[in-house]
C-alpha cells in the first residue's frame, strides 16, 4: 500500500473510469495518437482476450518477481520495458487504428478500471430515443460504442465517461447518471469533480 494506489482507488471511487480518459498521462498520449484521422465503425478484434491476457501477464510477472526475490534493478528494467512497449503501441498501433489500443487492450490499470468503475455511482446509458445512426461510434476512441453496445442501450465496459460521444448524438440519447440528479446536472457534477481532481493532482505534483 503506497500513495499511488490510494490515489488511484480514491479517484475511481469519485469519478469511476475517468482515470483513463481525464487523468492518466499515458491515456492523454494514446488519445493524441488516435486522434489523427476519422474513426471507422470497425470494432477491435479479440478485445477481451487481449485485455485479460495482458492483465494476467503483468500480475503473474509481479508475483513471480516477488516470489523469486528478483533484484529491484531487474524489476525496474522489466517495468521500463513494459512502459516502452506501451509507448510503442501508442505510436504505431493506436495511430494506425485510430483507436486507443494502449488504453483499451494493453494497459493493466485500464482493465482494472473497467471492473472497479462499478464502485462509483456515476453511470452512462443510451435511451430508447436512439435511432442507431451509429454517429457516436465515429467519435468513441475507446471502442465502447459498437452496434452491440448500442442495442443493449449502454456503452461497453471500455467506456471511460470521456463524453466525446455526446456532441455527435443528435437525439441526445447518451446520458450521464448520478443517483437522483438529472442527466444535465450529473454531467456538470462529473466535470466539476474531474476538474477538481486535476487541480489536486497538480498540487500534489508540486509537493
Amino acid at each position: 500500500i503506497s500513495f499511488m494506489p490510494l490515489l488511484f482507488l480514491s479517484t475511481v471511487l469519485i469519478t469511476g473510469p475517468a482515470w483513463c480518459s481525464h487523468l492518466c498521462y499515458f491515456g492523454a498520449l494514446d488519445n493524441r495518437a488516435a486522434s489523427g484521422k476519422k474513426l471507422r465503425n470497425t470494432p477491435l478484434k479479440n478485445k477481451w482476450l487481449l485485455k485479460h491476457s495482458f492483465l494476467i501477464l503483468f500480475i503473474v510477472a509481479a508475483l513471480l518477481f516477488n516470489l523469486l526475490g528478483v533484484p529491484n534493478l531487474w524489476a525496474a528494467v522489466f517495468g521500463l520495458a513494459a512502459g516502452l512497449t506501451g509507448i510503442a503501441i501508442i505510436v504505431f498501433i493506436s495511430r494506425r487504428k485510430n483507436k486507443m489500443v494502449h488504453s483499451t487492450l494493453y494497459c493493466p490499470i485500464g482493465t482494472l478500471t473497467s471492473y472497479l468503475r462499478y464502485v462509483s455511482p456515476f453511470r452512462m446509458s443510451i435511451t430508447d430515443t436512439c435511432t442507431t445512426c451509429m454517429a457516436c461510434t465515429l467519435k468513441c476512441r475507446y471502442d465502447a460504442l459498437n452496434l452491440e453496445n448500442i442495442r443493449q442501450r449502454k456503452p461497453g465496459m471500455t467506456c471511460t465517461y470521456c463524453g466525446e460521444c455526446l456532441s455527435t448524438c443528435h437525439q441526445q440519447s447518451i446520458r450521464y447518471h448520478f443517483l437522483g440528479l438529472s442527466p444535465e446536472h450529473a454531467r456538470s457534477l462529473f466535470l466539476v469533480l474531474t476538474i477538481s481532481l486535476h487541480a489536486c493532482f497538480l498540487v500534489l505534483a508540486r509537493i
